[in-house]
């Protein structure tokens, strides 16, 4: 029998190439896409919800699938102030979480960050570390965490400063070898294709740094 996987974060970098694989992959018989605004996909294959968290229980109600994968993410410039960055990248995965928890979904996958630390002085790191802390805290059978370093793909919005990381990380990725090579900016699919393959193998760890998900998605051809 088919898996059902459910999505947040299907319009960002990492969800786009997720969804797109689960769609190619025949284990999986429907994909529940959790969106803010409706994004109308043409096909039968994917159940789309328009996401509103001011109603958690029609949430719910809708979130019953054998996988949950978080791909939330945003950055304090894009939220706003740090509070609202803290609602995005902090709370809606501990909220997922908690729902995972009460309608017994087996595996939840969450896209972190390289350097997730609760005790990082840089804010950005200290609020993704502590929200895989409080995340382990549910009793969920599977957990897991993917913590890429610079994500490569084409996002919807432009960020400057995000575009001249790219640039500069692709002229060194080449030099990112050894120990170094955990550092290296990793596409939006290599993430997604790990994602897919650690459900699939039913792995025992919890966290994968950015050298570990080239490792999982080595048979990709980026």
């Amino acid at each position: 029998m088919g898996k059902i996987a459910a999505i947040f974060g299907a319009t960002g970098l990492v969800g786009k190439s997720l969804l797109k694989q689960l769609l190619d992959n025949d284990d999986y018989i429907k994909i529940i896409v959790f969106n803010r605004r409706l994004q109308n996909y043409n096909s039968a294959k994917i159940d789309e919800v328009l996401l509103d968290w001011n109603n958690i229980e029609r949430i719910k109600n809708q979130l019953i699938a054998d996988e949950l994968y978080c791909c939330v993410g945003t950055t304090i410039k894009k939220a706003g102030s740090k509070e609202n960055f803290q609602k995005v990248d902090f709370q809606i995965p501990i909220i997922l979480a908690q729902i995972a928890e009460q309608n017994k979904i087996k595996k939840l996958l969450i896209v972190s960050s390289l350097g997730a630390n609760a005790q990082s002085n840089n804010f950005y790191l200290q609020t993704k570390g502590k929200m895989e802390e409080e995340v382990l805290k549910f009793n969920i059978p599977k957990i897991h965490f993917f913590r890429p370093s610079m994500l490569l793909g084409k996002r919807e919005e432009f960020r400057t400063g995000e575009e001249l990381g790219k640039m500069v990380m692709k002229i060194f990725n080449p030099l990112m070898i050894g120990s170094l090579r955990k550092y290296k900016a990793i596409p939006a699919e290599v993430v997604a294709r790990a994602m897919i393959k650690t459900a699939a193998e039913n792995s025992p760890k919890v966290f994968f740094n950015s050298d570990e998900l080239w490792n999982l998605a080595s048979n990709l051809n980026v």
